[in-house]
């Protein structure tokens, strides 16, 4: 009776799995069209519209905005009158849900339609005789969405709440040279050199199309800042003029999707000044997947998903590769970073980035 009663919980499971598949997907595509935003403008509690409204207000298909509306309703996203014929958005759920700045969470649903366009590929990968891993060129839309997710993680938090554990607040005040390695379009960049005017920021990223991307950002997103530059460079092999020129450099999110971390990590140990800051914004794992199902449940699965369908194929394509992937974990790191030569390493907790942890270290002088 007791295995027949864990069968069925299983299969409960499994159903529920397979509903939020299709729901991931149900937002993205709500997200993608802008019917978010399109329902959000024509309806309210006060006054819910019908497909037909939303349809015009998007510019879409009335039977498929129907059933997307449907979708949405019966899960619980939005709500619809007792009739079923009329929808709304509750107020505080509108900007959460907004396809221009989304949460962050909200965001992450976008990245679903993507691992679907490379499902066949990924599943080459996984047979002995399939390839290494995957290209960054596989994935240009991934680091669209990518972009999206950090500017609804970082914009609020990155000045008040990050930049102060790092300890460079006055020092980026006077003037401060500063490298981000996987600047991808430049978003960290754009903010920081905004705020501090008489520091050098440059950003460097392997892609030519997030390069290409930040450099036309600078008179867009930068407003024409004179204080920021982009390059394309392999965080391996960073210029050699740059020896001891940078007072902190900084990573954001992107250390495991290295192929050879361990190389980057020392050659950013060289660019660093004496007494430099390296910072390293990562994802909190553990080093272990049973002690990370214990601590974060259920995200546990999503992220080491995420690294299953981008980081560990894009990290593990040469064949002297360390294929670390999303959740490397705190001890791996801590490790790597000691091993290329940064001292006084730090492991610091950003609630305020809530899958993350700050590794905050030094060189010496």
């Amino acid at each position: 009776m007791e295995k027949t009663k864990g069968l069925d919980a299983f299969r409960k499971q499994i159903e529920t799995i397979a509903t939020h598949g299709v729901l991931s997907m149900s937002i993205a595509l709500g997200l993608k069209l802008k019917l978010f935003d399109a329902l959000a403008k024509v309806a309210s509690e006060e006054e819910p519209k019908s497909a037909r409204d939303v349809a015009d207000a998007a510019g879409m298909k009335e039977r498929y905005v129907q059933e997307w509306l449907n979708t949405m309703a019966c899960a619980s996203i939005i709500e619809m009158t007792e009739s079923g014929d009329k929808y709304w958005i509750p107020k505080e759920r509108i900007n959460d849900l907004s396809s221009s700045n989304p949460h962050a969470m909200v965001a992450h649903q976008l990245f679903l339609p993507i691992f679907g366009r490379v499902f066949d590929q990924i599943c080459q990968v996984f047979e002995k005789s399939g390839p290494l891993g995957m290209e960054y060129e596989s994935y240009t839309d991934f680091y669209r969405v990518m972009d999206k997710v950090s500017h609804a993680k970082h914009q609020a938090n990155l000045i008040g709440e990050f930049l102060p554990l790092t300890g460079l607040t006055d020092k980026l005040k006077s003037g401060a040279t500063v490298l981000d390695v996987g600047c991808g379009s430049g978003f960290h960049i754009f903010h920081l050199a905004e705020n501090f005017p008489n520091s050098n920021f440059t950003g460097v990223d392997v892609s030519l199309d997030a390069v290409i991307s930040a450099t036309q950002g600078l008179s867009t997103e930068g407003k024409g800042l004179h204080n920021a530059a982009f390059i394309q460079k392999d965080a391996r092999q960073l210029s050699e003029e740059w020896t001891e020129k940078f007072d902190w450099v900084s990573i954001f999110d992107a250390c495991h999707d290295q192929q050879r971390p361990d190389l980057a990590l020392k050659e950013i140990h060289r660019v660093l000044k004496p007494g430099g800051v390296f910072t390293m914004l990562e994802i909190n794992g553990t080093s272990n997947p049973h002690t990370d199902q214990q601590e974060i449940g259920l995200l546990s699965a999503y992220l080491y998903g995420v690294s299953m369908f981008h980081c560990l194929p894009v990290g593990s394509n040469s064949k002297d590769a360390l294929c670390l992937g999303t959740m490397w974990g705190t001890k791996r790191a801590a490790e790597m970073l000691e091993a290329a030569g940064f001292t006084d390493i730090q492991v610091i907790p950003t609630p305020f980035f809530a899958i993350n942890v700050l590794y905050l270290c030094k060189k010496a002088m």
